[in-house]
């Protein structure tokens, strides 16, 4: 009864401390948003939800939209509701988004006007949920829009059903094996224990403020610093989406503290002419997210007296697993430890393993493995993934690592070969696999080389039967017809063989020595 009545005043704690402070500014309609008016707008949304849709605990909405404050208000409600959050990547290809709305079935789902299309296509493919804009405006055969939910008068409070830790508040989607995105099941426990260690490790407090330019569909945009610093009473600056000029122009006006972003993003501020003439310093520090920032881009950002580290992260396991005590470092142990993701956060157990699965000694390289109160609850409805990646209770993250004397992680590879383009996982599996359906190809075999824009690009290697007649151009449309257009490899080269082992399977080092540059 006591977690119950803990989870479901979760919000309403804040508010005693923090009620006239700002929690969320919505930069691009102009708008601030006070801890007591988002306390507000969660009861109307929990209302309208439970009263009008006749939603329950445990029933899921959707988000189809960019950033917005409708976000955080579904988060708060959360709490009054027990009901579950579901964020969807709009850029996935059809049937990637439809499968995971199919398999979910959120009862209502709220969408922005940049995503109208994509609600036609599910109503065109049968999808009957409640369809409700985030815009001001109402589609056809749809009963409510979104500014009219916040503008009603009449109103009650919700009363929350029972709700226990491991009840799960969210529904977060990360890639897997196949290719196939898939739903991590976060628990109202796995949430609040991830804030807690960004906390703890970063030190935020209610001074501290981020710029919100990752997508809320991405762990990294709710878990690394947002939700963290709405539990500390510090204040979000939300982004429809990443504008380099609009980043940097709000970064002079509001003076954020912190930040979370990819090297892409990164790499766009840093080359924009507004670059130079904005003062960082007003950050304490910056993550760089999803794939390593090489040490070039980030000296750009130590030379501005910004504290930038590269960091480590998966949906499954917090994803704040990983930690650089920010507070206790300087410019020059930044830089000494720029390629480390930093040291394992609390709460979390780490266990680095060899092929044997016994942990291997401090230096030497092995498959990171996690356990604690960060961890995921399983994939929803998923089973076999489930199992898959976790043993005994341990969540195997496929990626090989080691601690150095000082008790800080590096990665150094993915044992499974996977790799990160745009801050998006792409798993050469399943582009392998339908490169393989072209007439002529023998042996497909895709690698992540680097590239200076994306940070890594696919590079496929191509091994045709005799006689056969396939150019880059057939391959290059075979995936692009197929798969999302981050699956689609930059460079495609053809080989007379893949370098195998003597147990004849792939030797991925000897691949990558004689491939793994970006030319063909």
């Amino acid at each position: 009864m006591y977690d119950s009545e803990t989870l479901a005043n979760m919000g309403k704690y804040r508010v005693r401390f923090s009620g006239g402070h700002e929690a969320i500014y919505d930069y691009d309609a102009g708008k601030r948003y006070t801890y007591s008016d988002m306390d507000k707008r969660s009861d109307k949304l929990a209302w309208f939800l439970t009263e009008k849709m006749g939603l329950k605990k445990g029933d899921r909405i959707g988000f189809c939209a960019t950033n917005s404050v409708a976000f955080f208000d579904a988060f708060f409600a959360t709490y009054k509701t027990g009901i579950i959050i579901s964020t969807y990547n709009c850029l996935l290809r059809e049937k990637e988004l439809f499968s995971l709305i199919e398999s979910e079935s959120p009862k209502v789902i709220f969408y922005s006007m940049e995503f109208t299309f994509t609600v036609v296509g599910l109503r065109e493919a049968g999808f009957t949920q409640e369809f409700i804009c985030l815009d001001d405006i109402i589609g056809e055969n749809e009963t409510y829009c979104y500014p009219d939910i916040m503008a009603m008068e009449e109103y009650g409070t919700v009363t929350p059903p029972e709700l226990d830790y491991e009840d799960i508040q969210m529904l977060i989607h990360t890639g897997g094996t196949t290719g196939q995105p898939k739903a991590a099941k976060m628990s109202f426990r796995s949430l609040f224990y991830n804030s807690i260690v960004s906390i703890l490790g970063f030190q935020l407090t209610e001074d501290d403020s981020t710029i919100l330019t990752l997508p809320l569909f991405h762990t990294a945009g709710w878990n690394v610093l947002t939700l963290p610093i709405l539990q500390t009473g510090g204040r979000v600056i939300v982004m429809r989406g990443f504008n380099p000029e609009k980043v940097l122009q709000a970064t002079r006006e509001e003076k954020p503290t912190v930040g979370i972003s990819v090297e892409t993003m990164y790499k766009a501020l840093a080359m924009h002419p507004d670059f130079g003439k904005t003062d960082m310093t007003c950050y304490r520090f910056l993550v760089s997210g999803a794939a390593p920032t090489g040490k070039e881009l980030l000296e750009k950002y130590w030379n501005r007296g910004v504290k930038m580290v590269n960091a480590y992260g998966m949906t499954e396991i917090g994803p704040n697993n990983m930690c650089h005590p920010i507070g206790m470092m300087n410019i020059d142990m930044v830089r000494q430890k720029w390629n480390s993701c930093g040291i394992p956060a609390p709460f979390n157990q780490l266990r680095i393993l060899d092929d044997d699965g016994k942990e291997v000694a401090q230096g030497e390289r092995g498959e990171l493995c996690f356990n604690g109160k960060l961890l995921f609850s399983g994939y929803w409805n998923n089973q076999a993934a489930t199992d898959e990646i976790m043993e005994d209770g341990w969540v195997r993250s496929g990626d090989m690592g080691y601690l150095d004397e000082d008790g800080f992680c590096y990665i150094s590879g993915r044992k499974k070969n996977m790799f990160i383009s745009g801050g998006e996982n792409i798993f050469p599996q399943e582009i392998e696999d339908t490169v393989m359906t072209i007439s002529g190809i023998m042996e497909a075999c895709i690698i992540g080389v680097p590239d200076q824009k994306w940070g890594e690009v696919g590079k496929i290697l191509i091994v045709l039967t005799p006689e056969a007649n396939v150019t880059r151009n057939d391959v290059i449309k075979k995936v692009k017809a197929e798969l999302s257009s981050i699956k689609v490899p930059k460079y495609v080269t053809f080989v007379d063989s893949v370098p195998k082992n003597a147990a004849g399977k792939r030797d991925m080092n000897e691949i990558y020595s004689i491939y793994g540059k970006p030319q063909d």
